[in-house]
C-alpha cells in the first residue's frame, strides 16, 4: 500500500497540492480590508444642493453616514430617493444618518452642514478571480497525479 510520501513523489499531485495551497493564500489576502472616508462641510444657500463625492460613494462598500445640518432660521427639505422630509430650523442643529447621498434644498436662509461618510474598500479582492483559475488548475492536477498513483499501486509499482 501506498502512503502519503510516496504519493508527493509524483510531480502533478505535488504540484497541484502547491497550486491549492497558493490558491488559498491568495484568496486570504483578498479579505485584507481598508477603511476609507470623505467629509465636507461649508454653507449652503437656497436651492437644490448634492452633497457628497460621486466618486466616493460608488466606489466603496457599506458606507456609513453622518449630516449634521444647523442654522438660526431656515426651511429646507432632505430628499433620498423617493422621501422627502421637511425641516425647519430655528437655532437648533440636527444629526441625520441618511441611506443614500442625500439632497438638500433650501427654502429660504442659509444652512450649515458638516457631512461625514466612512466605507470599507477591499483592495486585493479583484485577485480572487485569480486564485479560483489557481484551484481549479490545482483540483485537476492532483486529481491527475492521484490517479496515476493509484494506478500504480494497482499495478504493484509502488
Amino acid at each position: 500500500m501506498g502512503t502519503l510520501r510516496d504519493a508527493l513523489d509524483y510531480p502533478l499531485l505535488r504540484v497541484g497540492l502547491a497550486l491549492l495551497v497558493l490558491a488559498l493564500l491568495i484568496s486570504v489576502t483578498g479579505f485584507y480590508r481598508v477603511d476609507k472616508s470623505y467629509s465636507s462641510n461649508g454653507t449652503l444657500g437656497g436651492g437644490m444642493h448634492r452633497l457628497g463625492d460621486d466618486k466616493f460613494e460608488t466606489e466603496y462598500l457599506y458606507h456609513n453616514r453622518t449630516l449634521v445640518i444647523s442654522s438660526s432660521d431656515a426651511n429646507l427639505s432632505l430628499i433620498q430617493g423617493t422621501q422627502i422630509v421637511n425641516y425647519t430650523l430655528l437655532n437648533r442643529e440636527i444629526r441625520l444618518h441618511p441611506r443614500e447621498r442625500p439632497m438638500i434644498y433650501v427654502f429660504n436662509g442659509s444652512v450649515n452642514y458638516s457631512y461625514n461618510v466612512t466605507a470599507v474598500d477591499y483592495p486585493y479582492a479583484v485577485y480572487s478571480v485569480f486564485a479560483f483559475v489557481l484551484m481549479l488548475v490545482g483540483v485537476a492536477l492532483s486529481f491527475i497525479g492521484y490517479t496515476q498513483f493509484i494506478g500504480d499501486v494497482r499495478e504493484g509499482k509502488r
